[in-house]
């Protein structure tokens, strides 16, 4: 799991969410607050191997989407994630990015599609998207304890044609602020952090501290195809796991196939965007 997490855009909360919760029935608070503060860990573990390596980083959706994922991890915790039931965040959580892991294997049946190493001709709207995308996944992160890096991962793929190559260590980097952030918000300004969490985080920072590093440096050595491949199978799991074991209703079933088919028509469109995105450049480039 935590070789998982510095070695993809979904990092260890991605992993330790659905499993403290799905399969140990930890309530989903503790799973939450226990994502945070081992991320905060293992992703700056992380995040360190990155810098070291002088992995390529796009260094414009690290400082946006970490400006919008500061407002959005604080206003979450405080006025979205107390009205949200258990189910609802374990359904909600698996049901959104399973429907991101099917657009980006509808994005990458084309093999040779081509992809950038940086947002090609970096404008102040699309400083906004990025800000926007922070904000929506440090909402995420606050009841899901993952969320901005795979925001910014979705919008760096499918819209701005990012290779996964560079987009996976940026997200590293993304959460690795984020869960700082929002750990010392849970733990020290709500002084809410359950005193179980804190074993859990004990008994497993040992293993982050390398597992994460060690994801990091695998992952560059991988096909961007691989890293996409892993995506993949990580949500289709969580998400038939979720309906195993979640004690579902009518309503529920509802929201989450709701949820999917937003899903799947939103990120289809922001790949069709990021298709005339690319049309732009490359006639912009032909008149060069």
């Amino acid at each position: 799991m935590y070789t998982i997490e510095g070695m993809t855009s979904e990092g260890g909360g991605a992993v330790a969410f659905p499993v403290m919760t799905l399969a140990f029935k930890i309530k989903p608070s503790v799973a939450r607050d226990f994502s945070l503060l081992i991320q905060s860990c293992g992703m700056t573990a992380a995040a360190f191997t990155i810098f070291w390596m002088k992995v390529q980083l796009e260094w414009n959706s690290i400082i946006y989407c970490t400006l919008g994922g500061l407002f959005g991890i604080i206003f979450g915790l405080e006025f979205i994630d107390p009205h949200l039931t258990p189910p609802q965040k374990k359904i909600g959580f698996v049901s959104i990015w399973f429907s991101f892991a099917f657009a980006l294997f509808l994005l990458n049946r084309y093999k040779n599609r081509r992809t950038f190493t940086s947002i090609p001709g970096f404008t102040p709207g699309k400083a906004m998207v990025l800000f926007i995308t922070g904000v929506f996944g440090g909402i995420f992160t606050s009841f899901a304890g993952s969320g901005v890096d795979i925001c910014s991962f979705s919008v760096l793929t499918l819209l701005f044609r990012v290779s996964e190559k560079t987009a996976t260590p940026t997200s590293v980097i993304l959460m690795a602020i984020n869960t700082v952030i929002g750990s010392y918000w849970r733990a020290v300004m709500m002084n809410t952090v359950e005193p179980i969490t804190w074993d859990y985080l004990a008994v497993s920072i040992p293993i982050v501290a390398i597992g994460a590093p060690m994801g990091s440096l695998i992952g560059t050595h991988f096909h961007r195809q691989v890293l996409a491949a892993l995506i993949y199978i990580l949500d289709t799991v969580a998400l038939i796991s979720a309906y195993a074991i979640v004690k579902t209703n009518a309503v529920l079933i509802g929201v989450s196939v709701g949820i999917i088919l937003f899903g799947f028509a939103f990120f289809f469109g922001v790949t069709k965007l990021g298709e005339w995105l690319l049309k732009k450049i490359e006639a912009r480039e032909l008149d060069a």
